[in-house]
């Protein structure tokens, strides 16, 4: 199935800014790389703040989706922890780079207050489904494990070697590395 130039251009830019962050990448860059005019970006991203937004917030459900409901009672509190810990190491793999909130998030300050909304929202959503997930006996606070989760993931990104976020998340997980 061919993606719409809209998804395309989502694609290319969550790419992107995963890559170099958000002042990296142009409309130019996007239309060059799609083989259109910077016109066409624009009929379906007005400004880069939408387009940001707009990137940040189908990254956000996508990671949502992805990690499924915190607090099913058929799976066990371990189960849900390597579920997300599945879905960081899936972010990672997919190019080798950040978690796009992650990039985002560091530069915060710098972002169009929409983008800036858009991140605060993904890590209050990934935080809730942290903490409802392991609510009880864990040990550690959603926060924690967020933190260790994306830290770990710079660290790979960084040097070049997944190792460590495998490392963080069996330790997380409870699980022995391979």
């Amino acid at each position: 199935m061919t993606r719409s130039t809209r998804d395309q251009i989502l694609d290319l830019a969550e790419h992107g800014y995963r890559k170099g962050g958000f002042a990296s990448l142009s409309y130019r860059d996007i239309a060059a790389e799609l083989g259109i005019k910077s016109a066409s970006v624009h009929y379906h991203f007005a400004h880069k703040e939408d387009l940001g937004k707009a990137v940040v917030e189908r990254y956000t459900a996508n990671i949502i989706k992805a990690l499924g409901a915190p607090d099913d009672p058929g799976e066990s509190q371990e189960e849900r922890l390597q579920r997300l810990a599945n879905t960081y190491r899936a972010a990672y793999a997919e190019a080798d780079s950040s978690c796009l909130c992650a990039v985002l998030g560091s530069v915060s300050p710098d972002l169009p207050q929409s983008v800036q909304q858009s991140v605060l929202a993904f890590f209050k959503r990934v935080l809730n489904w942290t903490e409802t997930a392991t609510r009880g006996s864990h040990g550690f606070g959603g926060a924690h494990i967020i933190s260790a989760l994306q830290g770990a993931m710079i660290l790979s990104v960084a040097t070049g070697d997944g190792s460590y976020l495998d490392r963080v998340a069996n330790d997380l997980t409870g699980r022995s590395a391979n």
